[in-house]
């Protein structure tokens, strides 16, 4: 959608309107803005800046259509920018405005009620087409309390929202009762969601989900991290979806994935003092002494806990101001300290997504590289079938037949993987092993004993989308081992994204892709690790999944 243009000589003078007026502001208060622009207007969102003096407080922006304020945002971030004062940015999210305004409308960006400039446009926007609605029903919407959130999106004031309410609570409840029963943890209110329950005794209106937090076990960060990885290992086990993220785990509604807790962890580190991957804005300390456990309250209906320590947790957090609302409050910028040795490496994130994704994702056939590779009679019956995930080739070459050895990383993509095999009957030639690559001896050994079972026939190392999910070294490492592992008359079979698909959309877009060239790849297959090619495919069509075609490159090389 491209908003309509109010045309050259109009947002010309538009500017040198705005820039009089807010001249004319200024002397008569002060304390106002010495200048301000909007530099961008989408339909998704707006930016700007507003220039103040050195010492001036945030300042309140506001987006109003035809005279009716519809959302805020303040003035707070600063920006390299040269000026007499300090300039400091402001943006809004406003995609979900435009179904409640027609052409005829003016939409204006506002500070003490002055409106600013809108570059190309001048003083006020006026959008491309008529919405479905009007601003009469958008200012019944908000009358009944509805809000813009945070994405942009008009929903209600979770205040207000019972749905909502019930549902994030229920989801509350059950993590709280499945890390207290698993392993003795409170899991209680923290950051925002502590904040209004403190102050204000609810939620805030613009929160988008529920902020919880748990006390590690540990005092070493590192082993702290740990922890909050193996809790998602447990949340996934149990039902869960949930998207790890360095300080903090997101934890979902499987039936509604819009309801979302976030769970941060915390730990007292070996001197006694509380400290928050995530980050805290006070000045003082809260110290193992002062903690005092937690207790039960009330919030949107149920029980939940809080520290006892609240008011104290609440002022480390955001600083001995916290009983009033701070405009323009900002993480990134208001933040004095942060626990980052406790921060959650990448690896254990690519750990917990493909976790996440095998437990919900059961494919019932074997993928179409599986059907190339199985239609050759010449092929070993010994298979190890690296990076299977949560099994998909291995059951099919199982079925087929074959005996198969499948290794991943994924402790839960295994366990799945095993207690399918018992119940399809396939245990007698289908195992799986939990085996990172990266673990040169653990590797070797599963090699060898992939090699004893074939007693002295010829086995098949076989690798679907799985090279393209590790680095460069970690390949380069394991096509050693296989080098060395591998006798006359083994096979090596690989399926991978190349670098032509890198520009591509995909389905999946939350973990670690790597892409290489596919035919640099098979001439060093031959000419550096021993394996002679006999087949290569590279191209689309070859395996599409969900509306995704990707370039893959396909390889089935012989030991010679």
């Amino acid at each position: 959608m491209a908003l309509r243009h109010t045309g050259p000589a109009q947002a010309l003078q538009g500017v040198r309107q705005a820039g009089e007026t807010l001249r004319r502001a200024v002397r008569r208060r002060r304390t106002g803005p010495w200048h301000a622009m909007v530099e961008r207007f989408e339909p998704a969102g707006l930016s700007g800046w507003v220039e103040v003096p050195e010492d001036a407080p945030p300042v309140r922006v506001a987006l109003k259509v035809n005279g009716t304020e519809v959302m805020s945002t303040w003035a707070s971030d600063r920006l390299e920018r040269t000026g007499t004062g300090v300039v400091r940015g402001f943006s809004l999210e406003v995609g979900g405005l435009w179904q409640f305004c027609r052409r005829e409308d003016k939409v204006t960006v506002r500070v003490h009620d002055e409106r600013l400039p809108i570059a190309g446009h001048g003083l006020w926007l006026a959008p491309p087409e008529d919405g479905p609605r009007t601003v009469k029903a958008l200012r019944k919407e908000l009358a009944r309390g509805m809000v813009f959130g945070r994405s942009g999106a008009l929903q209600r004031s979770k205040a207000l929202d019972t749905l909502w309410q019930e549902q994030v609570m229920a989801l509350y409840s059950r993590t709280r009762a499945l890390l207290s029963a698993e392993l003795g943890l409170d899991v209680f209110l923290m950051y925002g969601s502590l904040l209004g329950a403190v102050r204000e005794g609810g939620p805030i209106s613009h929160d988008n989900d529920l902020d919880a937090a748990y006390v590690s076990r540990h005092t070493d960060p590192k082993q702290a991290a740990r922890e909050l990885q193996q809790i998602a290992f447990l949340l996934v086990e149990r039902g869960f979806d949930v998207d790890c993220r360095r300080t903090t785990l997101h934890i979902h509604d499987s039936d509604d994935p819009r309801v979302r807790i976030d769970l941060f962890h915390t730990f007292f580190d070996e001197g006694g003092t509380l400290r928050f991957p995530f980050g805290a804005a006070g000045t003082t300390d809260l110290v193992r002494d002062d903690w005092q456990g937690v207790q039960e309250t009330d919030f949107l209906g149920q029980r939940v806990l809080v520290p006892v320590c609240a008011e104290q947790l609440v002022e480390v957090l955001y600083g001995a101001g916290w009983r009033q609302p701070v405009p323009g409050f900002n993480w990134k910028r208001d933040r004095t300290q942060q626990a980052r040795d406790a921060w959650m490496p990448r690896a254990y994130h690519e750990e917990v997504y493909w976790a996440g994704f095998y437990a919900r994702n059961d494919f019932g056939d074997g993928s179409t590289f599986h059907d190339l590779v199985e239609a050759r009679d010449e092929l070993p019956r010994d298979v190890v079938d690296i990076g299977c995930g949560q099994g998909r080739d291995s059951f099919a070459f199982a079925i087929a037949g074959r005996r198969v050895t499948g290794i991943d990383r994924s402790h839960v993509g295994i366990r799945h993987a095993g207690a399918k095999a018992e119940q399809l009957g396939l245990s007698d030639r289908l195992s799986f092993s939990a085996c990172d690559v990266s673990d040169v001896d653990a590797l070797t050994a599963v090699f060898a004993q992939v090699r004893e079972r074939a007693a002295g026939g010829p086995v098949l190392f076989y690798a679907r989308f799985f090279l393209h999910s590790i680095p460069a070294s970690v390949q380069e490492a394991l096509l050693g081992i296989i080098r060395s592992s591998a006798r006359p008359g083994d096979w090596f079979a690989a399926e991978f994204r190349t670098d032509k698909d890198e520009a591509g959309d995909k389905v999946h877009t939350q973990h670690y892709r790597r892409f290489q060239n596919g035919k640099q790849f098979g001439r060093r297959l031959s000419e550096v690790f021993g394996f002679e090619v006999v087949e290569e495919q590279e191209g689309t069509g070859l395996s599409p999944y969900k509306g995704e075609d990707p370039e893959l490159y396909r390889v089935l090389a012989r030991r010679p």
